[in-house]
């Protein structure tokens, strides 16, 4: 299967480091004759910091050219140089891209816990930029250490990931990419039909697109899968239709793979005289490219097939061949890039020898002119800046205390009339919710009665809000754990006067939201919880309702609210037990909050809240 290891890296668009920006215009002559001499005296350490950066990118250029030769020795030495540098003068795109270069090294090599660290650290320096692009290319690097280390779980998991991130900022190319990759965890779990239809998913993309490459690849993926289903006539088909597009694209790698694959379907088949006469063409092409591992699965296929075949002189040398490769393809390879290394370390040695005592030469004349007037310029105008420095720290200093005393008396004349308004808010609640019991207890309307109650739950939800809002010392964030807890001790009591046995568990992260995320948490919450002691345990000896409120895993913002119990379940024609006015309420609130409401039917009714808190973390 295609496995994506992130775009070919370029220099074209990346952003200028250590760029100077000009200062806007001066309040005065002297004013701007001194930025013009701070301007001269670092113009020395740009120029520096701009040296190294050439430095960086020439290195980039040399690791481009051993990238392409699969030189990973080389490419570990040279991106271990850039990332000295990079990290010497803070740049940032010179430490990603080591950090990548590294991360896939050491998922060839087999070495997955430092592959992971290595991504997860380009992961944090993307995120930090807000990179979207590369955040998906790192996410996906992930997936495939996952994949390589067999937890076909969590390979799984990040693999949605990348395919939900590629859709939301449109990068078809790596979506039909993780398509490929997705499906070829469903088909390492056996699971063909999901394998198959990523596989035409990734299709359509490609087609679509015109991306040929893309396409070739995912018609090799699909006669790979129809192998493993048995289904050989298709798997030949697919083969033959990838062949053509790879002949007429010169693309040798995958046209070897082709026959390969025709050659494993005709062998299935017992077409032996077809099936030989691919293997032989896939050995053939295999023997002009560098993937020992290609030529190590062609030998053994050959093998198989003239063991099978009764031709045991054959198979015995191509399993021969086969040993051969496996036992050599790391230490013939180590070996000749380790010496590759050595000359090309030794050359570069003595060329960056020679620029450095060249440089030093020039820079030793231009010291000896200009190093005495240089300091004596730069402890005048250091002195100047000193007095101005402190002049405005004073004065600024004198102003902030005054301010602070103000906005204290201030702030403490807020506090009292905030705590004040709380105060009264919930007298007035708990004024209502008293009304409202006595209103039930003497409705002779039985759906009166219901309305009422179900009225008076969501005065309690916003009574335990402001009862915490009084007792805690922000006005605007809440502690979910408390509120929550709150608001259910009232569902318990009402839990108690039911005919059956039924409890309420909680599971609730101690974390604070906003009132305007909380509010509307909590009343779906207690619309959820309603319905359940009110419809989930008819018939039932007794009953439990378990609410969680934790971080959904994947996204940072991310936190979902679930509520569920072990009642007789949900309608099989709907999504809900009635169509009733707290569901509709329910319905409101998650599009308030722009969440995403889900139910189903698993040994009673969950009821799943996706949201995020990223708006308002940022507001």
């Amino acid at each position: 299967m295609k496995l994506i290891i992130g775009r070919k890296y370029t220099l074209s668009g990346m952003a200028r480091a250590n760029g100077f920006c000009m200062p806007g215009k001066a309040r005065s002559g002297s004013m701007f004759r001194l930025l013009a001499l701070l301007y001269l005296l670092s113009a020395g350490f740009i120029a520096k910091a701009q040296q190294d950066t050439n430095a960086v990118l020439e290195l980039h250029k040399k690791i481009r050219g051993f990238q392409m030769n699969d030189q990973v020795d080389s490419v570990m030495y040279y991106e271990t140089q850039a990332l000295k540098i990079s990290e010497k003068i803070g740049y940032e795109f010179g430490k990603t891209h080591a950090l990548t270069s590294f991360g896939l090294i050491y998922r060839i090599k087999g070495e997955y816990s430092k592959a992971l660290e290595n991504f997860f650290k380009a992961l944090a320096i993307y995120e930090h930029r807000k990179d979207s692009f590369h955040i998906l290319v790192q996410i996906s690097n992930i997936a495939s250490v996952y994949y390589f280390q067999g937890d076909l779980k969590k390979a799984k998991a990040t693999y949605l990931q990348a395919i939900v991130l590629s859709r939301r900022i449109g990068d078809r190319r790596i979506e039909s990419d993780n398509l490929c990759n997705l499906a070829g965890v469903y088909n390492e779990e056996g699971d063909y039909a999901n394998s198959e239809k990523c596989l035409n998913d990734a299709l359509k993309i490609d087609r679509d697109m015109k991306n040929d490459i893309g396409v070739t690849h995912v018609l090799v993926d699909l006669g790979q899968l129809y192998l493993s289903t048995g289904e050989y006539r298709k798997a030949l088909d697919f083969a033959k239709e990838a062949l053509a597009l790879s002949e007429k694209l010169g693309y040798g790698d995958v046209i070897s793979i082709c026959y390969k694959t025709m050659g494993q379907a005709c062998f299935k088949m017992k077409q032996n005289a077809d099936a030989e006469s691919y293997f032989l063409k896939a050995l053939k092409l295999s023997r002009g490219m560098h993937d020992m591992n290609d030529k190590m699965q062609i030998e053994g296929n050959l093998s198989d097939f003239y063991e099978a075949t009764g031709k045991p002189d054959k198979a015995l040398m191509h399993y021969k061949n086969y040993i051969q490769y496996r036992d050599s393809m790391y230490n013939e390879e180590n070996t000749r890039k380790s010496v590759e290394t050595e000359m090309n370390y030794e050359f570069d040695k003595k060329q960056a020898a020679i620029r450095y005592e060249n440089d030093k030469l020039v820079y030793q004349l231009e010291a000896d002119n200009k190093l005495h007037k240089q300091w004596r310029l730069f402890f005048i105008v250091v002195i100047m800046l000193t007095l101005v420095v402190l002049f405005f720290v004073k004065r600024a200093y004198d102003n902030k205390k005054k301010l602070a005393t103000l906005l204290a008396a201030e702030d403490q004349r807020k506090d009292v009339l905030l705590q004040e308004v709380h105060h009264r808010i919930n007298n007035n609640l708990q004024i209502i919710s008293s009304l409202l019991t006595l209103q039930a207890n003497t409705a002779e309307n039985e759906k009166l009665t219901e309305y009422l109650v179900q009225s008076q739950n969501r005065i309690q939800s916003l009574s335990a809000m402001h009862e915490l809002l009084y007792d805690t010392n922000s006005p605007l964030d809440i502690n979910m754990k408390d509120y929550l807890h709150k608001m259910l001790d009232f569902h318990r009591d009402v839990a108690g006067s039911m005919p059956i046995p039924v409890t309420i568990e909680e599971e609730v992260a101690s974390v604070f939201f906003p009132t305007k995320l909380a509010v509307p948490l909590a009343l779906i919450i207690n619309e959820l919880v309603t319905n359940s002691l009110k419809y989930a345990f008819v018939g039932k000896e007794k009953g439990r309702v378990d609410v969680t409120l934790r971080k959904s895993p994947g996204e940072e913002d991310s936190w979902v609210v679930t509520v569920s119990d072990n009642g007789k379940g949900l309608p099989a024609e709907g999504g809900a037990r009635k169509d009733s006015l707290g569901l509709k309420l329910v319905s409101i609130m998650t599009r308030q909050i722009k969440g995403t409401f889900l139910s189903k039917s698993d040994q009673g009714a969950i009821f799943s809240l996706i949201f995020s808190t990223d708006k308002y973390r940022n507001g």
